[in-house]
């Protein structure tokens, strides 16, 4: 088995796909209050409350330095972790000094092309947190994860000096500390589409790998496309990812899953449903996990007016492109009745069900509808989406204003690395592994 540090953990969709591919985390970290909750109820980690025992009121805090091989989850702020307190949780807890791999995805709205992008923006630098943590530890490899958006990030005034700074510090020598090298900068090599990787979802996202400069011979490839043109995988689409789930109907919800996948017959959604079954990678055993049980599919329950402005948007349209059509077939009452004066393309967007999914955001209960229903989706088809399995467990509210501190479990799912794309990218790594500590190797066994 293969350790690491998961910073910036989320709700934990790196974490699943690294535990798949045998990289187990020792610590993570991660504010967002119910996502900490998603992530230490999903993995059966200990959550360690940062402000109190910064601050001398955590009860009990010496227990949490015993021995003990249960992930340690840091909630709080990563501008306060110490890399003392890393040693000290790795030494007492887990009897090391070190973890193989420090990862991180950064919050991304200051690079988002959603977002305003501002040069000053604080949360620009977060990423430093994750190269302080690996240069403490002295970890073999780095991994950094964040939107492509990132590529034309403004520094100074110029369009994409922002990422050439983020890989110059991976890259610049401290003294007296760990030095690493980026495996590759090249915009092209470092952007991987998760559609590639059996996500039925077109989302795009950089990874950054660095190695430790002490493994001067260890190598590291990106992953190949498993799926999609020449891989003889179809891409997963979205009636392979959430058509097996109940129909409800707009404010309604269910626990109960009857699909029987046998009746499948098409390989590609066979083994995507098998994962999300925990069939084909298991799920973790204190979870008890019920094949014919489903949780978070509950269905917004939308005013008529909505439910009738869904109903005159077609498959690949959204609120712009139907709204132009509508006006085309001089169906101005239509129009006038159901959609507002100002529209956004980026919301109600009906997905295609013959093909995979649009990029899935924080935003996505407002932008998504469903291809065959008149409704937004639920949680759990957006988790699908992402590739996350059925037997993972969010907590939290439904649905919360964007603005509130507290994220909804839409929010959680959106925000996340798609497990299986993170997992294309921890089989790579444990093959770097396996070259940089032969006498340990793992033959992608997983981690339950």
């Amino acid at each position: 088995m293969y350790t690491s540090i998961d910073l910036f953990s989320g709700p934990g969709g790196l974490c699943t796909g690294f535990k798949w591919a045998g990289i187990k985390p020792l610590i993570a970290v991660e504010w967002s209050d119910w996502t900490v909750q998603t992530y230490a109820v999903t993995h059966g980690a200990d959550i360690f409350d940062l402000e109190k025992y910064l601050n001398g009121t955590l009860e009990d805090a010496e227990t949490y330095f015993k021995p003990n091989d249960r992930t340690l989850l840091i909630h709080g702020d990563i501008n306060k972790v110490e890399g003392s307190l890393i040693k000290k949780i790795l030494n007492k807890r887990f009897g090391v000094n070190t973890v193989d791999i420090v990862t991180g995805g950064a919050p991304c709205e200051s690079f988002s092309m959603a977002g305003d992008r501002k040069e000053d923006d604080d949360r620009n630098y977060l990423f430093m947190n994750i190269l302080r943590i690996a240069r403490e530890v002295d970890s073999a490899m780095i991994l950094f994860e964040n939107v492509k958006g990132l590529f034309s990030k403004k520094l100074d005034g110029i369009p994409g000096k922002m990422y050439e700074a983020i890989c110059d510090e991976f890259e610049r020598r401290l003294e007296n500390a760990p030095k690493y090298r980026l495996v590759s900068r090249d915009k092209d090599t470092v952007l991987l589409k998760a559609v590639d990787y059996g996500v039925p979802q077109n989302r795009e996202r950089l990874f950054l790998v660095a190695i430790n400069e002490k493994f001067k011979n260890a190598r590291f490839n990106y992953p190949a496309p498993t799926h999609g043109p020449g891989t003889g995988n179809s891409y997963v689409t979205v009636a392979d990812a959430i058509l097996d789930l109940p129909q409800i109907d707009s404010g309604e919800e269910t626990e109960v899953y009857d699909f029987d996948i046998n009746t499948v017959t098409n390989p590609t959604r066979l083994e995507f449903l098998k994962i999300m079954h925990g069939i084909s990678k298991p799920a973790p055993a204190h979870l008890n996990y019920n094949i014919g049980a489903i949780s978070s599919h509950k269905a917004v329950n939308h005013k008529e007016s909505m439910r009738m402005r869904m109903s005159l948007i077609k498959q690949g349209e959204d609120m712009q492109s139907a709204y132009k059509r509508l006006k085309e077939n001089n169906q101005e009452d239509l129009i006038k009745k159901y959609f507002p004066k100002k529209l956004y393309a980026a919301r109600n967007r009906r997905l295609k069900e013959d093909e995979p999914s649009f990029t899935v955001t924080s935003h996505c209960l407002d932008e998504m509808i469903h291809p065959c229903l008149n409704r937004a989706l639920t949680p759990r088809e957006v988790a699908r989406l992402q590739s996350f399995p059925d037997w993972y467990i969010f907590m939290g509210p439904y649905v919360k204003f964007h603005s509130d501190p507290q994220q909804d479990r839409y929010e959680q799912i959106g925000d996340a690395i798609p497990p299986l794309l993170a997992y294309n990218i921890a089989k790579e790594i444990v093959k770097t592994l396996n070259s940089i500590f032969p006498d340990r190797p793992i033959q992608d066994e997983g981690v339950v």
